[in-house]
């Protein structure tokens, strides 16, 4: 029995791990490209719907344009630097071992929420390996691999994690 249940857990645990560094890839490739493509589409029309003696004057505002992309492109970074916690949740493969209010390979999010309930630098310091689990102990080995991928999170993608895990 104790041999199924380590088999179990490894097995998973490679699953998660496998799962997660695929999705990693996907939503960092694609954000860039959608904003990228989006300025260009629009400075085009402008050049072919205006006349020739219109052209030096929209050239100016077409040079203001494409500033604007410049200046709109740190604002779109920093939004995708808040990224809400859901999201970071769900792309990360979490979904696969937590539930919101019931337990199945891994604790509840409602219990992690209750055991660090007002501690989000607690929960933080568990992402990035330096706290031991409070929740469920017994299952620490089976999060231990997921643990890496929690380090490898940006501090404000962890503050949105913790908080989204903190407001069951």
């Amino acid at each position: 029995m104790q041999k199924i249940k380590t088999l179990s857990i490894i097995a998973l645990s490679t699953a998660l791990v496998l799962g997660c560094s695929k999705k990693e890839e996907t939503p960092q490739t694609q954000a860039p490209t959608q904003t990228q493509q989006q300025p260009q589409q629009t400075a085009q029309p402008q050049p072919s719907e205006s006349t020739q003696a219109q052209q030096p004057q929209e050239q100016k505002p077409a040079e203001k344009q494409a500033e604007e992309p410049k200046k709109e492109e740190p604002k779109k970074e920093s939004a995708v630097a808040k990224v809400d916690g859901e999201s970071i949740f769900k792309s990360k493969g979490c979904t696969a071992c937590h539930q919101a209010n019931a337990d199945t390979v891994g604790p509840g999010l409602n219990k992690i929420a209750s055991a660090y309930k007002g501690n989000q630098d607690g929960l933080i310091k568990y992402f990035n390996g330096e706290g031991k689990a409070i929740v469920d102990p017994a299952k620490e080995a089976i999060m231990k691999p997921q643990i890496e991928i929690t380090k490898k999170l940006s501090k404000e993608e962890k503050e949105a994690l913790a908080d989204f895990i903190l407001k069951h």
